[in-house]
């Protein structure tokens, strides 16, 4: 769990930086254009995502995966580490296994 909400706050600090980059860039004299999640992948993985290997509908997989590598990075790295760093979040042990109404 601790790696996990490491892992999640890592990523929700990355889109914070990348949001503010971008931010500063469109505001600046030249023409800018963000850093789409595409790009990043294909930063540190070497390769674009084959969204064909997992067996469902090609076109309706192939348009969601391409919809969500044209976004900018920070739009999807941002949720992605919030919901990482809320579901590996500490819970206080409330003493039961199963939650019951009797007494």
């Amino acid at each position: 769990m601790l790696i996990g909400r490491a892992f999640g706050w890592t990523m929700v600090l990355a889109a914070i930086l990348m949001a503010s980059a971008e931010a500063v860039m469109a505001l600046g004299t030249g023409s800018y254009l963000g850093l789409a999640t595409g790009d990043l992948w294909a930063l540190l993985w070497g390769r674009n995502p084959n969204f064909l290997e997992a067996g469902f509908s090609d076109d309706l997989w192939r348009f969601s995966g391409a919809l969500l590598m044209a976004l900018p990075a920070w739009a999807v790295l941002g949720p992605v580490g919030v919901i990482l760093a809320h579901t590996c979040r500490r819970r206080p042990p409330n003493g039961r296994l199963f939650r019951t109404t009797l007494k």
